[in-house]
C-alpha cells in the first residue's frame, strides 16, 4: 500500500538509511512510530536531553516517505487553527502564547541547522499572500486588523501595496499582499537527510519497513514482511500523521486529505527577470482553495494546491499520489499568476496525504499514566510545528521543566470524525465550497459570505 515513492522534485535527494533488524520480543526505552519530522525531532531532542535512553524510530517505509519528504518546503509560523478559535478554546493569553511559540519555532529550526551544519537550501525571507481581486484584498486587510486584536504587530504581519510588492515578486493582477517575516523556504528531503544523520550521530536506532498496526500497554506490534513483530517499550510516541487511521483504534482520529504539487524546469534568466522573486519568499494567493509556492534554490518554481476529494474510509495508497485533474488546475493557477511560466516544461507532478483533525487543531497529548504520547494534526503547516512538538515530546519523556509543556496544544484533544458514510459525504461536500467561493469572488470582486458561512458550519 505504501511502497512506491512519488515522482517528487525532492525525491532525487532520497538516501538509503541504515536500519536495525526488527526482532520480535526486543525492547527499547522509547519507541517512536513515524520517521517524519515529528518523529525525527522527537528522537534527536530526547537523545540530547537523555543520551542514556535507547530510542528506536519505527517506520513502515523510510524517513521522509510521507508529507515530510514531499511538502512545499515552507517552514512557517502559521497555525492551521485561526486566532479566534484558539482564543475561544484556550483564552487570549494562552492563544497568543501558542502563536508566539509557533513563530519562534521557525527561528529555532534555522539556528539548529546552522549549529549542526545541516544544509537544506534554507532561505529565511518570509511569506507573501497575494491578493488578485477586491475580495481577497479586503479579506487580507481584515486579517491584519484581526491579528492586531490578537496581540501581533506590524513586525509579524503587514500589508504591501503593489509598489512595495513589485520589487519582491511580480504577480499578474496583484493588488497587494500581506507579508510576514516568519517563514523560510527549504528543500524538504535535504532536511530529512540532515535530521537522520544527526539522529544517527546521537545513537538513535531505526527499524524501517515495520508497519505498526497497534499500540498497547506493552509497546507496539506490526508486520515486517510476513513476520509479526512486537517491540516492548515503557514510552511510545505516535507521530504518524496521515497514516494514523492504519493503527488500531484510530480510524476516525484524523482525515487524510491529499495535496498536490508541480515543479517547472529551471527557468531562464529572462523568465526570472520578468518574475523577480530573488529573495525566495514563500508565496500563496489569497483564494479560499489553498495554494503554496516557492522559488527553489536551483531556479525552479515548485507550486502546490489542494482540492482533491477525500477517499472513503480514510484510505491512503500510492495510487492517489497523482491526480491529473488537480494537477491541471494547479498549473492553470501558476500560469495565471506567472504568465511567463507557460513556456516552461513541467518536470515533476506529485502529491501526498496530510492529516486533518476534526477541528483543524494540532496537538501534543501526553498521557503520563500510560506513558503514551501522540503528536501531530498540522493540516499541512507542520515543518516548524514538528520541531516544537518534538521539543515538547522530549521534555515530557526526559522529565525536564520546559514551558513547552504548558502550551495550549498539550491540553487539547480533538473530537473524532463522524463515521462513514457521513465523513465522506460531509468532507467532500465541504471541499467543493472553496472553489465556488473563489469563482464568485473572481467574477464579482465581492466576498462570498454565504458560501464562507456554510464552509465554517460544515468544517
Amino acid at each position: 500500500m505504501f511502497s512506491a515513492w512519488p515522482d517528487s522534485l525532492w525525491a532525487i535527494e532520497r538516501r538509503e538509511h541504515v536500519s536495525s533488524p526488527a526482532e520480535d520480543g526486543s525492547r527499547a526505552d522509547v519507541v517512536i512510530v513515524g520517521a517524519g519530522y515529528t518523529g525525527l525531532w522527537s528522537a534527536i531532542l530526547l537523545k540530547e536531553l537523555r543520551s542514556d535512553l535507547d530510542v528506536v524510530v519505527v517506520d513502515a517505509v523510510a524517513p521522509g516517505y510521507g508529507a515530510s519528504g514531499r511538502n512545499g518546503g515552507w517552514c512557517s509560523g502559521l497555525l492551521p487553527v485561526d486566532a479566534a478559535q484558539l482564543t475561544t478554546l484556550h483564552g487570549a493569553d494562552a492563544a497568543l502564547a501558542m502563536q508566539r511559540a509557533a513563530i519562534a519555532a521557525v527561528g529555532d529550526v534555522g539556528r539548529y541547522l546552522d549549529d549542526h551544519r545541516i544544509s537544506c537550501d534554507w532561505a529565511m525571507s518570509g511569506t507573501l499572500t497575494v491578493a488578485t481581486n477586491r475580495a481577497q484584498r479586503d479579506r487580507a486587510v481584515a486579517s491584519i486588523a484581526e491579528s492586531r486584536t490578537f496581540g501581533l504587530t506590524d513586525n509579524d504581519l503587514r500589508w504591501l501595496d503593489p509598489a512595495e510588492l513589485d520589487p519582491r515578486v511580480r504577480v499578474n493582477g496583484a493588488l497587494g499582499a500581506t507579508y510576514s517575516p516568519h517563514c523560510a523556504a527549504l528543500h524538504p528531503m535535504k532536511l530529512v537527510n540532515g535530521l537522520v544523520a544527526r539522529a544517527n550521530a546521537l545513537g538513535v536506532r531505526f527499524a524501517l519497513g515495520l508497519r505498526v498496526g497497534s499500540i498497547d500497554d506493552n509497546g507496539i506490534s506490526g508486520d515486517f514482511g510476513n513476520e509479526r513483530i512486537r517491540i516492548g517499550a515503557p514510552w511510545v510516541v505516535r507521530a504518524t500523521e496521515a497514516y494514523t487511521p492504519a493503527i488500531a483504534g484510530n480510524r476516525r482520529t484524523i482525515a487524510p486529505l491529499y495535496s498536490y504539487m508541480v515543479a517547472t524546469e529551471p527557468l531562464s534568466d529572462a523568465q526570472w527577470s520578468d518574475i523577480g522573486w530573488s529573495a525566495r519568499e514563500t508565496l500563496a494567493e489569497g483564494r479560499h482553495m489553498v495554494t503554496y509556492a516557492q522559488r527553489t534554490a536551483d531556479g525552479r518554481i515548485a507550486f502546490g494546491g489542494r482540492g482533491a476529494g477525500y477517499r472513503f474510509a480514510s484510505r491512503v495508497t500510492s495510487r492517489f499520489d497523482v491526480d491529473p485533474r488537480v494537477h491541471r488546475r494547479i498549473l492553470d493557477t501558476m500560469h495565471s499568476l506567472f504568465p511567463s511560466t507557460r513556456e516552461a516544461n513541467i518536470t515533476h507532478r506529485w502529491g501526498g496525504p496530510l492529516a486533518m483533525p476534526r477541528d483543524w487543531h494540532p496537538s501534543v497529548v501526553v498521557d503520563r499514566t500510560s506513558r503514551r504520547i501522540r503528536a501531530g494534526g498540522y493540516v499541512g503547516d507542520g515543518v516548524a510545528l514538528a520541531h516544537l512538538a518534538g521539543r515538547t515530546v522530549a521534555a515530557a519523556i526526559a522529565g525536564s521543566d520546559s514551558p513547552d509543556l504548558g502550551l495550549a496544544w498539550t491540553r487539547h484533544v480533538s473530537r473524532n470524525w463522524e463515521p462513514e458514510p457521513l465523513r465522506w459525504v460531509g468532507i467532500n461536500a465541504a471541499l467543493r465550497l472553496p472553489d465556488l467561493a473563489d469563482a464568485f469572488e473572481r467574477r464579482t470582486g465581492r466576498p462570498a459570505r454565504r458560501t464562507i458561512a456554510l464552509m465554517d458550519r460544515i468544517m
